[in-house]
């Protein structure tokens, strides 16, 4: 549930400006913050920052949900007080489960966003490692195999 006080309107036009939204009057219409934490944001990303109190865990992923929902943003990282939450298209519910209890709570949102991409990119799956070795490997059973059919 969405608490109180949130304005899901407001913040969504936030995120649709730049990526970057605040609850708070002074921080969002501080050019140099959103820039600095744009910046640092993937393409189709956003972070909004919720100053409200006593949130639950499970109410700052509705946010995230109910943000999501009015941008079209690809991942949206919802920071409060105490709780960091994030919905994703391109992430698994699992990784970003993981990377969030690894954020501290009262993060600067640059270093919010770098140490949650620095969590995923650390979890995540090394296709490109795989398929090469596999590739490696099933060439080198040809090879094998033809150089054993051609004893015979």
């Amino acid at each position: 549930m969405v608490p109180a006080g949130v304005d899901i309107s407001d913040l969504a036009d936030q995120l649709e400006e730049d990526g970057v939204a605040y609850t708070a009057p002074a921080l969002s219409h501080d050019v140099s913050l959103n820039a600095d934490v744009s910046n640092g944001l993937r393409g189709g990303d956003g972070v909004a920052v919720v100053d409200v109190m006593d949130v639950r865990a499970p109410d700052v992923r509705d946010i995230a949900q109910e943000l999501q929902e009015a941008t079209g943003l690809n991942t949206v990282i919802v920071q409060t007080p105490q709780h960091v939450s994030s919905v994703s298209d391109t992430y698994s519910r699992a990784d970003i489960e993981s990377v969030q209890t690894q954020l501290a709570p009262g993060l600067n949102q640059v270093d919010l966003v770098t140490e949650y991409y620095g969590g995923l990119d650390q979890i995540s799956f090394p296709v490109t490692t795989v398929v090469g070795t596999v590739a490696v490997i099933a060439v080198f059973v040809l090879i094998n195999s033809f150089m054993v059919a051609s004893r015979h």
